[in-house]
């Protein structure tokens, strides 16, 4: 275990780690040509639904028992395990076959639930790690400072991610550098297809040290010993905890209410982001561009970092939720407009409340949670924020599935597609307010004194 007294060096060296750990890990290649690449190796459209389906499923599945096992185990080991997980998921597809071979469906579904547990061991526990460090120096009131900073570094660190992944996938762009250099120089298209994927297993490493490097802390007796960890009861202690924190966090409505508001806020612009190509190209905007807007898109978290820390710091909670609130309605009223090219701009808001909503609710909920329950509920968060994209998209799904019906025969397939399309996303204000009454009917009736959520924390 860790020990419980840390000198001043190591507890800010763990949130420089923290900022480090955050920057390489989101730092993927094969971001911009996701879909495109394991399609590539040879997936069908299919196999890669069911491959995304058990990478959802495998988080929240994963989600809370692992933030539990932080809690109990200490933060740093489910961050090493989480680094260790990336580096596997990577090393699998590294090598696997292109083209039809019988192995390469099972290397990545591999993959695919090695990434989910990496995702679900690091969230919360780099988190937890990084704010008990900063509560150890003293200066808890500096979380806004420490979130703004790492926001704006994974902003500018995915920028360039999203361009040099893109630029690495193109093999006339890739084999034209290096014909520059030496006219001999060339990389097959096999090895190009790979590119990305080398990249990120590079910066797996890094993230391995760095996570590797972190010093735990002792947050309490709630901790075991090492020999108590070796027992059969200890099997059992994550979901012991689970209990325990689940009903701290009902006790505590003020933390429910915040992780509610993040669902309803989020579950809607990430089921928007997620269909976001599709709405580049309705609004006209070339494929070419896809991958600059997406990279500029990330850009826009550093103004998101000023903007949040502003509101934390100067506002009250329900104030906040308010301005997001409003703020989103107007975006998603602007996206059902469709406006040729300059619709985008509708699209930037979208992007930008996800980030919002991050910085905001892990700001509060570090805040009021126990150090001894920090890891565990927020991995409640992440499962609210999973989950409530996973309802929004059901409900996208079968909404389509309705205007199909209703229009098919109407008009040709391509024009069908659009207008089913747009209609869908016309309803996104419509549920979007349900789920904004809803939050504020929950959180009039269970939230008192109802000071929690009207004065500045």
């Amino acid at each position: 275990m860790a020990s419980s007294k840390l000198s001043t060096a190591q507890l800010q060296g763990n949130l420089r780690r923290f900022i480090i750990f955050r920057l390489f890990y989101s730092a993927r290649f094969y971001y911009p040509v996701f879909t495109v690449l394991f399609l590539d190796y040879g997936l069908t459209l299919e196999q890669f639904a069911i491959l995304n389906i058990v990478w959802a499923l495998t988080i929240v599945l994963a989600e809370v028992p692992s933030g539990a096992l932080a809690d109990i185990v200490g933060r740093k080991r489910l961050v090493v395990f989480a680094a260790i997980m990336m580096v596997v998921e990577m090393a699998l597809i590294v090598f696997a076959p292109i083209g039809a071979s019988p192995f390469l469906f099972p290397l990545f579904l591999a993959n695919r639930i090695c990434s989910g547990l990496s995702e679900a061991a690091a969230s919360g526990a780099d988190e937890a790690l990084a704010y008990d460090s900063l509560k150890a120096l003293g200066r808890e009131d500096d979380w806004a400072k420490i979130l703004q900073r790492t926001t704006q570094v994974v902003s500018i660190g995915f920028f360039m991610t999203m361009i040099l992944g893109a630029f690495a996938y193109d093999s006339n762009m890739v084999n034209g550098l290096l014909s520059a250099i030496d006219p001999q120089w060339q990389l097959s298209s096999n090895l190009v297809i790979r590119l990305p994927i080398i990249l990120t297993l590079m910066t797996s490493f890094i993230v391995l040290g760095t996570a590797l490097g972190f010093h735990d802390i002792d947050v309490g007796e709630d901790q075991l010993s090492d020999s108590q960890q070796l027992t059969g009861n200890f099997l059992l202690n994550p979901f012991r905890k689970i209990v325990v924190a689940a009903k701290w966090t009902i006790n505590h409505r003020f933390v429910l209410f915040v992780i509610l508001a993040a669902l309803a806020l989020d579950s809607v612009g990430r089921q928007f982001v997620v269909l976001a190509s599709e709405y580049y190209r309705v609004i006209d905007i070339p494929v070419s561009w896809f991958g600059f807007i997406g990279a500029g898109m990330s850009l826009v978290g550093m103004v998101n970092a000023i903007l949040s820390r502003y509101l934390v710091t100067n506002h009250s909670p329900l104030f906040n939720f308010l301005t997001l609130s409003f703020l989103l309605m107007q975006w998603l009223l602007g996206l059902g407009l469709a406006i040729p090219y300059y619709g985008v701009i509708f699209a930037v808001g979208a992007f930008a409340m996800m980030g919002m909503v991050q910085f905001q609710s892990s700001y509060y909920i570090n805040k009021e949670v126990d150090s001894v329950h920090r890891a565990t509920v927020l991995s409640f968060k992440g499962l609210a924020l999973n989950l409530g994209l996973g309802f929004a998209s059901l409900l996208y799904t079968a909404y389509v599935a309705l205007l199909r019906a209703q229009q098919e025969g109407t008009v040709p397939e391509e024009a069908l597609r659009d207008a089913i399309f747009l209609d869908a996303l016309r309803g996104f204000p419509v549920y979007f307010l349900a789920l904004f009454l809803i939050v504020l009917l929950l959180g009039r009736a269970s939230i008192k004194p109802l000071s929690a959520v009207l004065s500045r924390r």
